[in-house]
Order: structure tokens, then sequence, then C-alpha cells
């Protein structure tokens, strides 16, 4: 991507498979430093509960008004069938992490997520 577009937004997609062999801190901090940046990330399945609380509280000690304002987290979940298709639980499908001036409009319904990308004045470090 031309460094000189200033309207781009740059997603990263990352599987599962690339994250299996990092500690919890490592997906912490590599998270963080990405959407400091302004990037998206798109992460196959997404992380347990006690890395998303850390991932938050890791964040919230990072804000800095001018340069960095937070995240926001979005899942969507798909529904896993077990036992002959009887019973059904969650599965978490994807997750969307992105600096949380930027990500502006969510629409979530069961197996659909929407979000709008504001680019324009976010103030977020864009490519």
């Amino acid at each position: 991507m031309d460094s000189s577009d200033t309207n781009a937004l740059k997603m990263d997609f990352v599987s599962s498979e690339a994250l299996k062999e990092s500690s919890s801190m490592e997906k912490i901090s590599m998270i963080v430093d990405k959407v400091k940046e302004g990037d998206l990330l798109v992460i196959e399945g997404g992380l347990t509960p006690t890395e998303e609380a850390e991932l938050i509280e890791t964040t919230m000690r990072e804000i800095d008004v001018e340069n960095f304002v937070g995240i926001d987290i979005y899942t969507l979940e798909k529904d896993k069938s077990s036992f002959f298709g009887l019973s059904k639980k969650k599965a978490i499908g994807i997750t969307i992490i992105g600096p949380a001036n930027v990500m502006k409009t969510v629409k979530k319904r069961e197996n659909f997520l929407s979000m709008i990308a504001n680019l324009g004045d976010s103030g977020a470090s864009l490519h």
C-alpha cells in the first residue's frame, strides 16, 4: 500500500495457527502495538476471557487522549452443534479489534457483523 494514501485503513488478518504458539502477553502486546498504529485486526477465533480482560486493562493503562483513545472489540460467534446436532453452543468465529476512534458504526445480529471505519477526522494514525 502506498504510504502517501491518507485515507487508507490497514487491516491485518491473523489465523488462529499464527497465534497458537504465542503466550497471552505476546498476543496482547502485538494487538496493542498494531491498534496504536491505527491498524484493524481480524483474528480467526478470539481471545480467552482472561486474555480479553488483560487486553482491556493494558489498553486502559496506555490511553493517551491525543494519540491513543483505546480499542473496540467485536466478536462474531457461530453455532457449534454437538451430539447429533441436538444441542448448540457458541464458538468464536472471528474477532475484530481496532482503534476506538476509527470503528464507528457496528451492526451486530446473529451470524452478521457490519462495521464502518471512520478515517476522515478520527485522529488515528493512517497508512
